[in-house]
């Protein structure tokens, strides 16, 4: 194993689990190792609903990163998502020490230190905290506060919260599969990382990712997140609503068949009969401005459901970068057209990209892995991962066969004729030994020794009749064996 920075993100999605494992790069960009996904069942809107069944998958998409990274994963930094997400602002001050009021970095660490004080309810616990902006007494937003003058400082934090019950489900999860969280975070809160740039965070932008069951969207403002959700809508309800509309077209298929025919508008979608075959059979066949319709129906109700969001957050008309769109669902066409003309909105769809080596930027080519590519940057950040030598299986040494050699000075010592006198003992120890060696048609040496174990044996058997005849028995079939073509006569044998 070779000796790198590893970080090791893992994100719980509702239709799949991916893992990336990446590298610190000289330059200090990030080198991914590897990207593997694997298909997850019972998760509903990103909360885990059986344990087993998502278990297997994490465990299976574990052995997969590690095969190709070369390492074994023993920690990791974890993104969920949900509507058992949410955030809230929480606002404070503290009196300024300095006899002449300016604010120093103790007055900073001292209100950040009273918000982490602040309690959450009783189902629900604080995951993460920052600042959203700090002001002076007047009400003057600062944006650098030390060194200003004030008689106290203000601050408005955004707290980010879970539900006790899901981070719960999540950690057993972990702890299961043998691995330890580094940190867990929601996903809102870490999907800009590598689509969005410092000056667009300063400026004002929303991030919307989409996924299969949940929408995930970020506001940033003045270099700080102001506003997160988790919306329980995604890409499985289209995937529905086009199984319903056609009950002959496979759930398998759908997902396919969506990305490369659909179109989040109709206007802007061909005219085409589309034929579902399984083999070289045609099970269904759909129009594509059917599906388009479908496809955009259930679009709207998910940028509606976003844009109400951003508005209900005032934060509409303070996102002049726009709208960036992620996630598998804006794989569909024409879906950054949809949401501008839903909301009036520039938008545009985003991979990740920033702060990747050149090499890397092919595992980054498709939206779907923005969120864990959006964690390995985060991480980075955090500190590196720490990872285990990977044990590989040894291949079997067949056993070999030890074959005694025999010396001048094993030929002069006395041959042992009994079988007693092979196992070091004396014919009076009382012991039955039985011989389980595989006999073997011949004669010459091996015969001589077998008669002489067949003296030895006829001691005991004679003292009674019975033992007489059991022996006489024996003998034959010893002979028989020992010369099958002879002809043998047992007319003088003894009862």
């Amino acid at each position: 194993m070779e000796k790198k920075n590893y970080i090791v993100a893992i994100d719980i999605g509702s239709s799949a689990i991916k893992i990336a494992v990446g590298s610190i790069a000289p330059g200090g960009a990030m080198h991914i190792e590897c990207i593997v996904s694997e298909p997850c069942q019972e998760m509903e809107a990103g909360l885990v609903n059986n344990i087993n069944l998502v278990g297997v998958a994490l465990r299976k998409a574990l052995k997969a990163a590690e095969k190709l990274a070369g390492i074994a994963i023993t920690d990791a930094y974890v993104s969920v998502s949900g509507k058992f997400m949410r955030c809230a602002r929480y606002t404070d001050h503290v009196f300024v020490t300095d006899s002449d009021n300016c604010i120093s970095q103790q007055d900073v660490r001292s209100l950040h230190d009273r918000m982490r004080n602040v309690k959450a309810a009783d189902n629900e616990i604080i995951m993460d905290l920052f600042p959203i902006c700090y002001k002076s007494e007047m009400g003057v937003e600062m944006k650098n506060p030390v060194g200003s003058y004030s008689k106290q400082l203000n601050a408005t934090y955004n707290f980010i919260l879970c539900e006790k019950q899901a981070k719960d489900r999540f950690q057993r999860l972990f702890m299961d599969a043998g691995i330890k969280i580094q940190e867990m975070f929601a996903g809102a809160s870490i999907i800009s990382e590598s689509v969005v740039t410092a000056e667009e965070k300063e400026e004002g932008v929303a991030v919307v990712d989409i996924g299969s069951g949940v929408t995930d969207l970020a506001i940033y403002r003045g270099g700080a997140l102001c506003y997160m959700v988790s919306i329980p809508i995604g890409g499985d309800s289209i995937n529905s609503d086009i199984h319903h509309y056609s009950g002959q077209i496979p759930l398998s298929s759908i997902e396919g068949l969506k990305k490369e025919y659909g179109s989040a508008m109709v206007s802007l979608a061909s005219n085409m009969t589309i034929n579902i075959q399984k083999g070289t059979r045609t099970i269904a066949t759909i129009q594509s401005l059917n599906l388009a319709a479908i496809i955009e129906a259930r679009l709207t109700d998910i940028v509606e459901y976003v844009w109400n969001e951003i508005r209900e957050a005032n934060l509409a008309k303070k996102i002049p970068a726009g709208i960036v769109l992620t996630g598998g669902v804006a794989n569909i066409k024409n879906i950054a057209e949809l949401f501008q003309r839903v909301t009036g909105v520039e938008t545009r769809v985003a991979c990740a990209e920033l702060g990747l080596t050149t090499e890397s930027l092919e595992e980054a080519t498709s939206p779907e892995r923005t969120m864990v590519i959006s964690l390995l940057m985060h991480g980075a950040q955090k500190g590196a991962t720490p990872v285990g030598v990977l044990q590989t299986p040894h291949e079997e040494i067949p056993a070999k066969v030890v074959t005694n050699v025999e010396t001048e000075e094993d030929k002069t010592q006395e041959q042992p004729k009994t079988l007693n006198d092979k196992l070091g003992g004396n014919g009076n120890t009382g012991t039955k030994v039985t011989d389980t060696t595989t006999l073997k048609n011949g004669g010459g040496d091996e015969d001589e020794e077998k008669d002489d174990l067949d003296t030895e044996e006829e001691v005991a058997p004679k003292r009674s009749l019975w033992g007489r005849f059991t022996h006489s028995l024996k003998s034959s079939f010893d002979r028989a064996f020992q010369n099958p073509d002879e002809d043998y006569d047992d007319d003088n044998d003894e009862y």
